[in-house]
């Protein structure tokens, strides 16, 4: 079934702030200094076997229709109705399938890259996809092309599948609540998928207000004219991330966080003042949330020179090899997140987590079973097993001797509490 995407727009009068107003502190879109990731392993992609229980995730959270009228979107041109291809795919096996969800290249300004080169080094490295998320621009893969509309950038059956996205950037000073001493804060926002093609750089934030909750709205309000997933990136860089808040995005339709963003190890570890990401996380999901967490590369440099290179970090969805069931698989979180350690199981069966390790990878592994927000089992060897627990949530963390790991989503026995209703 194919879902109607309807987008409604209106004018408004200009965005001028008044002087109170926040700072930028770095123009939107640039970055300053990331640490360097090491290259991925080679993955293999596994199909489904035939009869094995379906995907690990019990809830899945709901996508987002609403649309929201944006002053700061009065020059999108679009059709007034557009048809989305997010509903059933071709008929297919389930495969593991490896991508990266934020992905730049040359329109992001702070990358030099033309696409034929990020095409080719994904391609190399064998990944199945990759999401175009360049810094506040919907791009197209070359001038000639027209997408608006679809959700992949090019034929799927051309090799590489491309999909579309946008990382929704703003650099402000000033934010609340409080994070780095420095006061600069970043808001960068991934929407996955986005049907509509805005053409050009798109002002979107929110630069009245010092609330992050504001200036994260202003980023959802994008999201419901242009459509997608949201992907609150590198939740921790310069602080300021909270559970409330968190718990707050996840109600108002945010479905993924990255826990392990390569450019970012020092933020998302944390120190004695801040918590880790996925600390952060667990405070969420203890809560009720439904978050499902991604790991990137947050790709820039492509050809063994520059700071921020690609293959640090990456997913692995359990999906038909196609646009549409691969964006499904990742909104509903059939996925594991990596930055090296490949598995082979990664589900729910008999009312039991199950997760196991690539039998044929080498190195030794334990695996960390967090139930609640707790350790509450430390398994060596590549397979574990756990019962769900009738309330609250079970997930899994492996780690290799070298220190390299994979996040297993968060399976519950029951969808989580009620949050609270959007406003």
């Amino acid at each position: 079934m194919r879902r109607a995407l309807v987008v409604l727009l209106a004018c408004a009068g200009p965005d001028v702030p008044p002087p109170s107003s926040p700072a930028s502190s770095v123009p939107d879109g640039a970055f300053t200094s990331r640490m360097a990731s090491e290259p991925p392993n080679q993955q293999p992609v596994r199909e489904r076997p035939s009869g094995a229980p379906l995907p690990m995730t019990v809830a899945m959270a709901p996508r987002m229709t609403s649309m929201a009228s944006l002053a700061s979107l009065a020059s999108l041109s679009v059709a007034a109705e557009m048809i989305a291809p997010l509903g059933a795919a071709a008929e297919g096996p389930e495969l593991w399938l490896k991508g990266s969800t934020h992905v730049h290249g040359k329109a992001s300004g702070d990358s030099s890259e033309p696409y034929t080169n990020i095409i080719a080094w994904y391609e190399q490295h064998q990944y199945d996809f990759i999401f175009l998320t360049d810094h506040n621009r919907v791009s197209e893969l070359d001038a000639a092309s027209n997408t608006r509309g679809q959700i992949a950038l090019r034929e799927p059956n051309a090799g590489l599948i491309v999909l579309s996205g946008i990382e929704l950037t703003h650099n402000p000073i000033g934010c609340l609540p409080v994070g780095d001493p420095s006061g600069n804060c970043r808001i960068h926002v991934n929407l996955l998928g986005p049907t509509a093609r805005p053409g050009g750089r798109l002002e979107w934030a929110e630069r009245r207000s010092h609330a992050r909750l504001d200036m994260y709205r202003a980023a959802l309000a994008a999201r419901a004219a242009l459509g997608g997933i949201a992907q609150i990136n590198h939740p921790q860089w310069l602080w300021g991330m909270t559970p409330d808040l968190l718990v707050e995005l996840a109600g108002r339709g945010v479905q993924l966080i990255e826990v392990a963003n390569s450019a970012f190890s020092k933020w998302n570890a944390g120190d004695a003042a801040h918590p880790s990401m996925e600390a952060l996380w667990d405070a969420a999901l203890t809560r009720g949330a439904t978050l499902w967490g991604t790991a990137s590369d947050d790709a820039h440099d492509y050809e063994g020179h520059g700071k921020y290179p690609p293959g640090g970090g990456w997913i692995v969805v359990r999906a038909r090899r196609e646009p549409a069931a691969i964006l499904e698989a990742v909104a509903a979180g059939h996925f594991y997140a990596s930055n090296g350690v490949v598995l082979d199981r990664a589900e729910v069966e008999g009312g039991e987590l199950v997760v196991a390790v690539d039998p044929t990878a080498a190195g030794h592994y334990t695996i960390d079973l967090i139930e609640n927000a707790r350790r509450v089992d430390t398994i060596t060897g590549k397979i574990a097993r756990r019962a769900v627990p009738a309330t609250g949530y079970l997930r899994a963390v492996v780690t290799r001797d070298d220190g390299k790991r994979a996040w297993v989503q968060p399976v519950r026995a029951s969808r989580p509490p009620q949050l609270p209703p959007q406003r």
